[in-house]
């Protein structure tokens, strides 16, 4: 139960109403009210109340089975005035029939708790949050509810204005700033069914807006949008925007998962809902959303984690859903990626021979180093399985059988740039990672539809970081700062270490429709991975979305390099990668390849024909992404580009391979440059770099027949045939010589990938060979390539 610090009791100017009005519950000490406070009731039509509300409480406790939750500092009042109050008007009428009616207006309210505690854990916090407002609305509440007249039935709406929502931290703090939002609820209904309180919303609708995420640093700030030192504007991460309009099912039943507690269950359906990110005026928008979700089991328990840690614990039995994102439009054109959609269930599940469930533990403390307060959660998730889905210019390719599990802590802090026993913090959000094991795994692609056949295709998206599958253990944090390049934006600093990990380069399905089986493919294994960002952006630009490092370093140490399976497979041997990139960046451009000629050379399907090939349209929807690699020159032993191969090491005496032991060949500071000083500053320039542009479109391509005779599927055809789809073929597909106009439009969908690599030059300082006895010895000095353009067309498609 909810009870206040009984060592310290508080008191109220005003109470009574206003608790009602946007859920503000409290329970305290009552007292009468006295001749001032009375002069401001008056009863004509109606009761009209006027309040002057401030309110604090050292302490608000709640107990589950014994074990407490703190919220400590909690204070209602003025946000303008830390020692002012709130005005309150609330005006009640009894309707015609018999309904009751609250019109409101609050003004200059801030709701605040100083600091979240666990009981028996001493010495460490959640942190401090506020919230602060000016609402207007009304509420009715009528007799009689959705199962019958014992219930009740609700009719709400109300405008907030002036609102910030904040978390704070040892003195630092990000908050949403100036948010606004409408929202109405008819017809809702509470009832009490059984032992659970069931609230029904048939049609929840509303709109919102953040102005600005805003960041503070200081201190002596506190729920301000202007630094108290230097009166500038904080710095933002840019606005946020939407709508939605919702159906929604709830149901609250007494009983955690062991002893006291709160169980929810809930269905909701969104009929309709728009997301928008604005960074300086440019957006990334999520337009058209759709779907629905059902939680099944989420109790909430004060108790202890896996490692007896006290927490307050949120554990799920199962939530599946699925969301659609009819246009995802980005950059100052608002020209539209795609569609999504994405479906999902989390439930508990096997993953290697171990169960894991969803459940997240909120503890306090944070990093240790960054102070008393700040927010742990002890987290594991299953999720069981999940299908991705994109569609561009009406064609769709479907990511299917993503898997994913994992157990350990993040940490989140607000944190300032300093260090602290030995520990770099920096401006922003910290979101801190410790002993977090984890893996996820995906089945293949399926072009067209559901039930289309699996094929590979997602080993083209590894230019973007992303592996077919990838087991791993993971250490480190990443911090949010408030500003991109220029203006809002995103500022990112990083360190990451992955140890023990395995990760597929090129992976086969893990379940053909027959069972699970072990995944075979290329592997990276005895996988170690030390990652350092500093400065990287994040800005939504006219173009589209563009990241941009500021300074990257990074070693990949492979200890095996295994083909067939990721435990036993044969191994090419070690490999080191090194990486040090200044100024790299990459750039998400709506729109795909647009007019290709595949197979041919040729600016018009006229002179594309001629020339042998096929005359492809992509169409304007699609993904264009624009990498540049600037490749520094060696700055030390760890900021250097590097690749060492490994072979013939000695082994231990369990049988595992010693690094350092065999012989190595050795490419040493390799980096790019763009072959003179233009300048003049007497350093030879470094700005063109590697650069890759990547278009992704979902689109028919040609497939011929490589043999004669029977494909695996039995498809009898001769070679340079083409492969058609139809339907009333036994297999979907057939074999045809010479396809006519209509036959050609059936051609298959392929994930398809138009590429280009250009560099000015690519520079190898010199190759050593490195003998475990002999020491090493300079093979090569000096290696430069100049002037590479490199073009290639690419289309994953099933093969028979």
């Amino acid at each position: 139960m909810w009870a206040p610090d009984s060592s310290r009791p508080f008191t109220s100017t005003a109470i009574g109403l206003a608790c009602l009005i946007n859920a503000s519950w409290v329970f305290a000490d009552m007292k009468s009210l006295d001749d001032t406070a009375l002069a401001n009731i008056s009863g004509q039509s109606g009761l009209t109340m006027e309040l002057d509300l401030a309110l604090t409480a050292d302490r608000l406790s709640y107990y589950d089975d014994d074990k407490g939750i703190h919220l400590e500092g909690f204070r209602v009042g003025s946000a303008i005035d830390s020692a002012g109050q709130a005005f309150h008007l609330v005006r009640i009428d009894i309707e015609d029939d018999a309904s009751l009616n609250l019109d409101y207006l609050v003004e200059d309210r801030r709701v605040e708790f100083g600091d979240i505690r666990l009981a028996g854990a001493p010495g460490v916090s959640m942190g401090g949050v506020f919230f602060d407002h000016t609402l207007e609305g009304y509420l009715n509440i009528s007799q009689g509810g959705s199962v019958g007249g014992a219930g009740y039935t609700f009719d709400s709406a109300y405008t907030m204005t002036g609102g910030r929502l904040g978390y704070r931290t040892n003195g630092n703090e990000v908050f949403l700033d100036d948010i606004t939002m409408n929202v109405e609820a008819l017809g809702v209904t509470l009832d009490v069914v059984g032992d659970t309180l069931a609230l029904d919303a048939p049609r929840i609708v509303g709109n919102w807006e953040v102005g600005a995420i805003r960041y503070s640093n200081n201190p002596l700030n506190h729920g301000v949008s202007v630094d108290s030192g230097s009166g500038q504007l904080l710095p933002s991460y840019g606005s946020l925007s939407g709508s939605y309009d919702l159906s929604s099912s709830t149901g609250i039943t007494a009983g955690g998962r062991s002893g006291e507690g709160l169980r929810i269950d809930n269905e909701t359906v969104i009929h309709s809902a728009t997301f928008l990110y604005m960074d300086d005026g440019k957006a990334l928008a999520l337009r058209d959303i759709t779907g629905s979700y059902r939680i099944n089991d989420l109790r909430l328990d004060v108790t202890t984690d896996w490692r007896n840690r006290p927490a307050l614990a949120l554990t799920l039995g199962s939530l599946d859903g699925q969301f659609n994102i009819g246009a995802i439009e980005v950059g100052g054109s608002g020209r539209s990626i795609g569609e999504v959609n994405v479906s999902f269930l989390l439930e508990d599940q096997v993953f290697n021979g171990r169960n894991y469930s969803n459940a997240v533990y909120l503890q306090g403390g944070g990093h240790p180093d960054a102070g008393p307060q700040g927010l742990r959660l002890a987290t594991e998730w299953s999720l069981r399985l999940a299908d991705f889905s994109y569609t561009e210019d009406g064609n769709r390719v479907i990511f299917s059988g993503l898997q994913s599990w994992g157990q350990g802590d993040v940490t989140v802090n607000v944190t300032r740039n300093e260090m602290i026993n030995g520990t770099q913090f920096f401006d922003g959000l910290r979101i801190g990672f410790e002993d977090v094991r984890a893996g996820y795994r995906i089945n293949g692609l399926r072009v067209g539809s559901e039930d289309a056949p699996l094929q590979g295709g997602t080993e083209l998206l590894l230019a973007l970081g992303f592996y077919p599958a990838y087991e791993f253990d993971l250490d480190g944090h990443m911090t949010l700062g408030a500003g991109g390049a220029s203006g809002e934006g995103i500022t990112i600093n990083s360190d990451v270490w992955i140890r023990d990990g395995k990760a597929a380069i090129i992976a086969v399905p893990y379940d053909r429709g027959n069972g699970e089986v072990p995944q075979k493919g290329l592997w990276i294994t005895e996988l170690d991975y030390d990652s350092h960002v500093r400065g990287m952006t994040v800005d939504v630009t006219q173009e589209g979305l563009a990241i941009v490092k500021g300074e990257a370093w990074s070693t990949m140490d492979i200890g095996n390099l295994r083909i067939g399976d990721k435990e036993s497979g044969r191994s090419f041997g070690r490999f080191v990668v090194q990486k040090y990139e200044t100024g790299s960046s990459m750039t998400i451009v709506p729109g795909g390849a647009g007019d290709v000629c595949a197979g041919g050379v040729g600016d018009s399907p006229s002179s594309c024909v001629s020339s042998g090939g096929v005359w492809e349209a992509r169409g304007e929807e699609g993904l264009t992404v624009r990498l540049k690699q600037v490749f520094a020159k060696a700055a030390g032993e760890d900021r250097k580009n590097a690749l060492t191969w490994e072979t013939n090491r000695e082994t231990n005496g369990v049988g595992e391979a010693v690094n350092g032991t065999g012989t190595r060949l050795v490419l040493n500071d390799i980096h790019t440059s763009d072959g003179g000083d233009f300048d003049g500053d007497g350093v030879e320039d470094n700005s063109f770099g590697l650069r890759t542009d990547l278009s992704v479109d979902v689109y028919q391509t040609r497939v011929v027949k490589k043999t004669d005779g029977p494909d695996a599927l039995g498809v009898v055809g001769n070679r340079g045939d083409e492969k058609i789809m139809d339907g009333a073929s036994a297999s979907g597909y057939r074999y045809v010589a010479n396809p006519t106009l209509q036959e050609a439009e059936n051609r298959p969908l392929g994930f398809a990938v138009k590429a280009r690599s250009q560099f000015k030059e690519l520079s190898i300082n010199n190759i050593d060979l490195v003998h475990p006895v002999g020491g090493a010895q300079t093979a090569v000095y000096g290696v430069k390539m100049q002037n590479f353009d490199i073009k290639a067309n690419l289309t994953a498609t099933p093969i028979p």
